[in-house]
């Protein structure tokens, strides 16, 4: 890279459409595909291409576990002398719609003390394996202040309702930007992937604060774009926001496709997690796998049916998972049926229990629930 670049994720979005499973932890660390958590993947994508400075715009409550997951970055090579990473606290307070002067002063302070000169931004809840240098390569060739990255969507765009979209003139410049409401096809989506220049960005979080504006740096960005020359670049390969319970159940299941999955987790390399060192599955006598995808340290007696099963889950014999998705350390007993389920954490369902939801609308069982009849 001519250049050098620092990351900065935010991990502030709005957990209103996934409540059941942000209850105790932010989307961010949200478990994903039995051993993952939906922030490796930014985090992962930045420290590829070398990146060794990546700042975490996090909520002001519930970090707890996502604090615990990161730790000191050692997973992504980002526990260094110089650089790092680092938590910091969003600039503007959504619920009181106004800013929060003290952490705006050291989100400043942090672009400040940072020696690089180009900031790559992007959110926690994007699952998408992307290859920053060629999207990094155009931002130099281009000379401009700001690239953008966005993905165009023929189908399954309702997945993506609520995301911001944008419109391009004839020359493909942006024209302006949107919400996703419809299922137009041919509809160009914000990946929430940008290239900065820092002292740019600075200048725009001050006017954004100064001015009123509420939201994050996307919004900032957004509001000045015509302003800034402009370099955009379009990604094509699988890329979802985790913003809602259906998207989550959608995503999830989508890893059980084998092209998706082999894009996903091991493409360019790979995705890097916190390491939790547990033995292997065991699949005890008359148990059944179909389809599924079985993380370490289970136990399997009963029958496992399209479905994620995460770290240190035990099904008993006789029990039937199909189409659902269950959390590390749960405890799923003798003759249970369960189907389009998603049971979080530390779960317990006693025996001969159902517990059965739609494919539309899975149902969620939260943390340390106890279901007993």
């Amino acid at each position: 890279m001519e250049k050098s670049y620092m990351g900065l994720i935010l991990a502030t979005q709005d957990n209103n459409n996934i409540m059941g499973l942000t209850k105790y932890r932010p989307i961010a660390s949200i478990p994903f595909a039995g051993r993952y958590r939906i922030i490796d993947f930014s985090l992962t994508n930045l420290t590829r291409v070398g990146i060794s400075n990546v700042g975490i715009i996090v909520p002001n409550n519930n970090v707890r576990s996502l604090r615990d997951h990161i730790r000191g970055g050692q997973f992504w090579d980002l526990n260094r002398k110089t650089g790092g990473i680092f938590l910091m606290h969003p600039s503007i307070d959504i619920e009181l719609r106004k800013s929060n002067v003290e952490n705006f002063r050291s989100n400043l302070e942090y672009l400040h003390k940072s020696s690089e000169n180009f900031v790559v931004l992007c959110s926690s809840h994007l699952v998408a394996n992307i290859d920053l240098q060629p999207i990094i390569d155009s931002h130099e060739k281009s000379g401009k202040d700001l690239t953008i990255v966005y993905k165009k969507v023929d189908k399954d765009i309702k997945s993506y309702r609520g995301s911001t979209s944008i419109k391009f003139n004839k020359k493909n410049e942006i024209e302006n930007f949107g919400v996703v409401v419809d299922s137009q096809e041919g509809t160009n989506i914000s990946l929430e992937i940008k290239i900065i220049r820092k002292n740019l960005l600075i200048d725009l979080l001050m006017s954004g604060v100064q001015n009123g504006l509420v939201g994050d740096l996307n919004n900032y960005i957004e509001f000045s774009v015509h302003k800034i020359s402009t370099n955009v670049f379009e990604y094509k390969g699988y890329a979802r926001f985790i913003d809602s319970t259906k998207n989550y159940f959608e995503t999830n299941k989508d890893i059980l496709k084998k092209e998706t999955r082999e894009e996903l987790l091991l493409g360019n390399g790979g995705i890097s997690t916190k390491i939790n060192d547990t033995p292997p599955a065991i699949y005890k006598m008359n148990s059944k796998v179909s389809n599924s995808l079985i993380a370490n340290g289970c136990i399997v007696e009963g029958a496992v049916k399209n479905s994620i099963i995460g770290r240190r889950v035990v099904i008993k014999k006789g029990a039937s998972i199909e189409n659902s998705i269950i959390l590390q350390s749960c405890t799923i007993e003798e003759g249970v049926e369960i189907k389009n389920v998603i049971i979080d954490k530390n779960v317990t369902i006693k025996r001969y229990q159902k517990v059965i939801g739609s494919e539309e609308f899975p149902l969620i069982i939260e943390k340390k629930s106890l279901l007993d009849g």
